[in-house]
């Protein structure tokens, strides 16, 4: 009896495709129930759209005149141009918004079945409590849940860590065209760099690190953006990714770290089994124990090289909490190998244990489950619905439809609009690419570019310059339409007493003055 228990998860697990499809087919339900709402959390999710609607249409977007005050009209390059070519047939099928909103569900379903795969490949133990673990993260669930990049950049990386891990130190094919393609895919290629040298340091395997730096340096060169891509990509990936300008202006809140204390409370029993692992890692490892539990010392090789991911990536969540995507997954590989090395190297059946266990102290074990049914569905409840809403608010598909067709009927193509919030200009792009706009994407950008530009942009749209704004909008920046969202009353207020500026539209979302 003791034994058919202690098998079953096994012999479930061991019918690999139905299992899989299974896997997919309830967690695409959970994510598609998550995102069944019409709107956006994150707002660079109408820029996707947007783009990947361009390109269908005219082609690679090369010139990109919309933000003629940041660096990106003269630097620019589609950094997720393999995500936007994915997203095309998607298009055919779907309107751009609900397109991008499928497809962000079928590919965070994917990152999970990934995950799990991953960890069936290389035999982990109970590696559906390590994904089950992986659902319950609430910030890794939002993450990859948004309608952009972090779900696919993390499949690829997982396909990566396979590929280096079995690699026996041959130059390989596969390692050069997923290094290759990665590039084209996402502006955070340094990550897959970063991962292949640090698994050089550890198992001094140096082909596997030299086919994934020939296709990332190939996907850089052979680029229809090249050589400007590698202009932008020093803006983009070192002065706002790991340089970052967040004391100095307002960046965009993914940007911000998270304080220790925080990723403690919110992933606590993470921690806990990441501390587990640190210390069953460090005890065999200075004992030279740790090594000798697997056939071989790949086993050790992948165990310190998920290790120092890992710390990397703690560090990285630490200054940017949007790191958050890479930290979690990356903590359960390190713990989920290392725990199963002890248990190899023990020769331990966990499920034996637990079972014998339960029997011996029934009483004890009736009690933790009765708490555990009352409290999870609770708990579980809270999670989910926390995540549906942070998933449903912010941005919904028709926010400034009616400002956006005003503009287009009563402006030139080309003018350019004075909006009051950076982080709209995604929405306004998607609903109307007739004008052009101040700023948007990320502040830096426009930072970067004029620094007195910015500051008076900065100050006019919150309130700190109160006169004369309407003859500086339109001398500074050859503006005639100001766009104010519902809720600045500061700026509406200054531009209501202007007498150059004169409402011309309003409704629900915001306002639109003209300046004579």
């Amino acid at each position: 009896m003791l034994n058919f228990i202690a098998d079953l998860p096994g012999k479930i697990l061991s019918r690999r495709p139905l299992a899989y499809l299974l896997l997919f087919l309830v967690v695409g339900a959970y994510f598609l129930w998550l995102n069944s709402t019409p709107s956006f959390a994150d707002p660079d999710s109408f820029y996707h759209a947007k783009i990947a609607e361009l390109i269908k249409n005219s082609g690679p977007v090369k010139d990109f005149y919309w933000l003629p005050f940041t660096t990106l009209d003269d630097i620019y390059i589609d950094h997720h141009f393999l995500y936007h070519l994915i997203l095309i047939p998607f298009l055919f099928v779907f309107n751009p918004l609900l397109a991008i909103k499928i497809s962000a569900v079928i590919f965070a379903a994917l990152a999970i079945l990934a995950f799990q795969w991953l960890l069936d490949k290389f035999k982990i133990k109970y590696s559906l409590v390590y994904t089950i673990l992986l659902l319950l993260v609430h910030q890794f669930i939002f993450r990859i849940n948004l309608a952009k990049i972090p779900s696919l950049s993390l499949i690829f990386l997982l396909c990566f860590i396979y590929l280096l891990f079995t690699n026996k130190n041959k130059w390989s094919w596969l390692i050069f065209g997923l290094s290759f393609a990665y590039v084209w895919l996402y502006g955070g290629w340094p990550i897959m760099l970063g991962i292949g040298f640090v698994y050089f340091l550890t198992s001094l395997k140096a082909k596997p690190f030299l086919s994934a730096l020939a296709g990332i340096i190939c996907g850089l060169v052979i680029n229809p953006y090249f050589p400007t891509n590698l202009k932008f990509y020093w803006q983009q990936t070192f002065q706002i990714g790991l340089i970052n300008y967040q004391n100095v202006i307002d960046v965009g809140g993914e940007w911000y770290g998270m304080s220790f204390f925080s990723l403690v409370q919110y992933d606590l029993f993470i921690i806990i089994l990441f501390i587990l692992a640190l210390l069953i890692f460090f005890i065999y490892f200075k004992k030279s124990a740790f090594a000798k539990a697997a056939a071989d010392r790949q086993n050790f090789f992948n165990s310190t090289t998920l290790l120092i991911i890992s710390i990397i990536f703690f560090i990285l969540t630490l200054k940017s909490q949007r790191n958050i995507e890479y930290f979690i997954p990356f903590v359960l590989l390190f713990s989920s190998f290392t725990i199963n090395n002890f248990l190899e190297f023990k020769k331990i059946n966990l499920t034996n244990q637990i079972v014998k266990l339960y029997f011996k102290h029934q009483k004890i074990a009736l009690l933790f489950i009765i708490l555990l049914a009352l409290y999870s569905p609770i708990i579980i409840g809270a999670n989910f619905n926390g995540l549906k809403e942070d998933l449903r608010k912010n941005y919904n598909f028709n926010q400034f439809t009616g400002m956006a067709a005003w503009l287009k009927e009563n402006s030139q193509a080309g003018d350019i609009v004075f909006h009051d919030n950076w982080d709209d200009w995604p929405v306004l792009f998607y609903h109307n690419s007739y004008n052009r706009y101040i700023i948007g994407l990320d502040p830096t950008f426009m930072y970067l570019k004029d620094k007195q530009a910015y500051w008076q942009w900065y100050n006019i749209v919150t309130g700190r310059t109160s006169e004369n704004i309407c003859a500086i909008i339109k001398d500074e920046f050859s503006v005639h339409y100001v766009f104010v969202k519902t809720g600045n009353e500061k700026l509406k207020n200054n531009l209501e007493q202007d007498n150059l500026c004169q409402l011309v539209y309003e409704d629900s979302d915001g306002f639109i003055y003209k300046i004579n």
